[in-house]
């Protein structure tokens, strides 16, 4: 499993990712959270076909 990193600029909360991310990607992609190490599924992508996910431990945004 690849590591994550933090998505920039930060997301302050999980709607806000949601809106930019809007279309759901169910193709099973997981990285370590940078912070806790915990595995985060990939599950969001917007526009520019850009993945990302939530830590729900960190309360923040994942993308490669």
């Amino acid at each position: 499993m690849k590591d994550g990193k933090w998505l920039e600029p930060r997301y302050t909360s999980k709607e806000i990712l949601e809106k930019d991310y809007s279309q759901l990607d169910l193709s099973g992609v997981e990285v370590k959270c940078p912070g806790c190490k915990a595995s985060v599924a990939l599950n969001r992508k917007n526009a520019a076909a850009r993945r990302s996910g939530w830590c729900k431990a960190c309360n923040r945004a994942v993308t490669l």
